[in-house]
């Protein structure tokens, strides 16, 4: 059976608002973020020298002491040359917000170790800055896929508390019971009668 909508009272859609605005915050920032580093995909580009990989093992104690908290760091720097200057650069991803991904950093430090020649991506009004993988950074698109998700779980959650709690008195027809099988009488006074048994 259907739930019943329910009848008494005004809906609470706190859950559902909560939920909404996250979606739309985490939306937000990884817009942001995933719109400017497509921007430093049309800088310019400049040769580099790796001078410094450093891949660093995090550890943090838990509750659970035999499977601590552990993840990995990738620190870069590199030296790069623009109209015969030299510049000192430590960008990775552009617009990540100082996240990393475990698996993502070591993968970096194999293609980046120290005196390896790559390209980067250098900002044209500041040559300061500059990334080595321009473009939007796995972070930001995990915002946006973050706020998609919070927006559909506020959507059914908004629907979930409209239908309200299933109706305890809903519940399936009982079906009827049957009627005993009555036998026509005049077939009945035959069988009574001596010599119309059955054998």
């Amino acid at each position: 059976m259907a739930r019943k909508k329910k009848a008494k009272g005004k809906p609470d859609y706190r859950m559902a608002w909560f939920l909404a605005v996250l979606g739309t915050i985490a939306f937000g920032f990884g817009a942001w973020g995933a719109y400017n580093g497509w921007l430093t995909q049309k800088w310019p580009r400049a040769e580099a020298e790796i001078v410094d990989a450093t891949l660093t093992q995090h550890q943090r104690e838990t509750r659970d002491v035999q499977r601590p908290d552990r993840w990995t760091t990738f620190d870069v720097h590199y030296l790069y040359r623009i109209d015969g200057k030299v510049y000192l650069g430590g960008g990775i991803e552009p617009y990540a917000f100082g996240m990393q991904n475990s698996a993502g950093a070591k993968k970096m430090a194999d293609a980046y170790p120290v005196g390896a020649k790559t390209q980067v991506a250098y900002n044209p009004q500041d040559a300061h800055e500059a990334y080595l993988m321009p473009g939007p950074s796995s972070f930001s698109l995990i915002l946006l896929a973050l706020g998609v998700f919070f927006w559909l779980m506020g959507l059914l959650a908004r629907r979930m508390i409209r239908l309200g709690p299933e109706d305890p008195d809903d519940k399936a027809p009982e079906m009827p019971a049957k009627k005993p099988v009555t036998l026509d009488p005049q077939i009945a006074d035959y069988y009574r009668k001596p010599g119309n048994e059955k054998s």
